[in-house]
């Protein structure tokens, strides 16, 4: 079976040549809605303008709305650009919310010299430097020197602002010499109405990132909402951090919510103490090369259990899983599946078939390169499959999948490392059954 692509976001379709980060997800009321970074001055990761895209499907994914932008960012070049980088999208079913998280970085920065800290001080006020003078954001939009207000205010733009009202800076491109405190930050904005319109994103950074931490990014694709068990309602969100740049440590965990995004607390590492280094365990600080563990995709599993499918760095290239327990603030048994990887972004997904729940498991099954997209089938949660597909042949990078409201599956997927389209493709489990690949 040939799958044709629908080249979604596209510079056919949007305003800009490249886009990335697939992340799609089926609203209550049926609203298919997909979101991709339009990536400004070209596919690379931040430091780049990187900003949140949106396009909507009331058919099942046959015919798509045209792209509207969800979060903006600032900045006029590659180098002098904030980001908004990696969406992770999860539908409050309780409160029909729609959420999408993602990480924030200003200009300059990305993963490979985001600074130790949150970004806030003491009192919970973001940090914005002038030069070598440490300044803190006020609630009510002024620049602080310690208890001192100054003449300067930051307004919805994040322009600063003197006295007279005139721009003197920008906190995002680092104009002026003003620029928010250079490490990564984790930001929300909620939909209300499946994805027309979202709120001002706000910065969650104070109660998920702890100091010693450098980046931090989410999953990216989908969280998970716990439906049974003692954190049912309970939104799961897959994250990872780095403790430090040089040499680069990553470290998969979750964030979750019991009030439908509120609040936020973070869970454990994935894979915590799982070996030692000489005397000492690897763990969340100190993590080998080889036993890096980055993105992750999280399903639900009976009475509440959790598994994540993650990325990793071990010369084994097969995917990994972790499982929880307590909603994610602890993890066990993780381990390799037999599924090939080429250190890249997994997806994973639960689906109804019929009277019985299935697992798709989505990757470049490949450990050589980012290529062979394939989908598997399972009836155990991941543990076993019984078929498999082949949904691109050739280059294949992150992806993202969703059940429609007509039970077909719908897959948003990047078909190349050039990184210039985020292409979608529909079909059904019965499609997945039918196949006679090889497992």
């Amino acid at each position: 079976m040939e799958l044709k692509p629908f080249r979604l976001f596209s510079k056919e379709r949007g305003p800009v040549n490249n886009y990335r980060i697939p992340s799609i997800i089926t609203a209550d009321d049926g609203t298919v809605v997909a979101c991709a970074d339009a990536r400004l001055y070209g596919g690379s990761d931040n430091p780049n303008r990187i900003e949140k895209v949106i396009c909507r499907s009331f058919d099942n994914g046959r015919t798509w709305s045209d792209m509207t932008f969800a979060v903006r960012e600032c900045g006029d070049s590659m180098d002098k650009s904030s980001a908004a980088i990696d969406p992770c999208l999860v539908f409050d079913r309780d409160k029909g919310t729609l959420l999408m998280l993602y990480s924030h970085t200003p200009a300059g920065v990305g993963i490979l010299n985001s600074r130790r800290g949150t970004g806030f001080d003491g009192r919970g006020r973001q940090i914005v430097m002038q030069g070598k003078r440490r300044l803190a954001l006020g609630d009510d939009g002024a620049l602080y020197d310690g208890d001192d207000r100054t003449e300067f205010r930051v307004n919805d733009g994040f322009d600063v602002v003197g006295k007279d009202g005139v721009k003197v800076g920008n906190i995002r491109t680092g104009e002026g010499g003003f620029t928010e405190y250079r490490t990564s930050y984790m930001y929300l904005a909620k939909s209300f109405d499946n994805g027309a319109t979202w709120t001002v994103p706000e910065c969650i950074s104070p109660s998920v990132k702890e100091k010693y931490m450098c980046f931090i990014g989410s999953g990216p694709g989908v969280g998970v909402q716990i439906s049974e068990g003692a954190h049912k309602g309970r939104i799961v969100v897959p994250i990872y951090f780095t403790p430090r740049f040089w040499p680069l440590m990553e470290c998969a965990a979750c964030i979750y919510s019991d009030d439908g995004g509120n609040t936020w607390k973070r869970g454990g590492a994935m894979g915590e103490n799982r070996r030692r280094l000489g005397i000492f365990k690897v763990g969340h600080r100190l993590i080998a090369d080889g036993e890096r563990t980055s993105e992750a995709q999280i399903i639900t599993m009976p009475g509440g259990r959790l598994k994540a499918f993650i990325r990793n760095h071990s010369p084994k290239r097969r995917v990994a899983v972790a499982e929880s327990d307590d909603g994610g603030e602890t993890w066990f048994g993780f381990r390799y599946l037999d599924i090939p990887q080429p250190i890249c972004q997994i997806s994973a997904l639960n689906v109804k078939d019929g009277d019985r729940e299935a697992t798709l498991v989505l990757n470049a099954a490949s450990e050589r390169k980012r290529e062979h997209g394939v989908i598997r089938l399972s009836y155990d949660h991941g543990e076993t499959f019984v078929k498999s597909m082949t949904v691109k042949e050739g280059e294949f990078v992150y992806s993202c999948m969703t059940q429609m409201s007509d039970g077909s599956i719908g897959v948003l997927y990047e078909g190349s490392t050039m990184h210039e389209t985020v292409d979608f493709v529909r079909f059904t489990l019965d499609d997945i059954k039918s196949s006679t690949e090889e497992l």
